[in-house]
């Protein structure tokens, strides 16, 4: 599905563009700014983390990565698709076993189900449509940082 404004295929799609992270957020609902604001806000008041742009292919597009010095991989990156804003965290195997998941909201527990066997993925991935949830992904991508930061000592 193609979103367009006007005649004009959004940033998101438009793969050939690198767009800016304000170009990301306009084409977002009101409702899906506010969470994208609040994420962003969030992430990168944490110690050391940066922000890129990158295309990740035709599912999720432009997306908006989130990096710190002590790992190659994305800290968490945000899909801001227009129909559905989501959230995903990359997740080794150890650190995703090592999550106490009893303890968590089954909301979270289910975006972390494909980061874990039996599946391929490493991809934990959440459609973010309230602020409970929002808030609980980046609690895991706290303790995900601090979790690194430990590795690279």
């Amino acid at each position: 599905m193609l979103f367009t404004i006007g005649h004009k295929r959004i940033a998101w799609e438009d793969r050939f563009n690198r767009p800016t992270v304000g170009k990301l957020r306009a084409a977002l609902d009101t409702e899906s700014t506010a969470l994208f604001d609040r994420f962003r806000g969030r992430v990168m008041a944490l110690n050391g983390v940066t922000e890129d742009v990158a295309w990740h292919g035709a599912c999720w597009r432009w997306t908006v990565e989130y990096h710190t010095d002590h790992s190659d991989d994305p800290l968490a990156v945000i899909v801001p698709s227009p129909a559905d804003l989501q959230l995903a965290v990359p997740m080794e195997r150890a650190f995703a076993r090592s999550l106490p998941t009893r303890r968590m909201k089954r909301t979270l527990r289910d975006g972390l189900e494909l980061a874990q066997d039996p599946f391929d993925t490493r991809w934990g991935v959440w459609s973010i449509q309230a602020e409970g949830l929002l808030h609980d992904v980046v609690d895991l991508i706290e303790r995900k940082l601090r979790h690194l930061t430990r590795q690279t000592k």
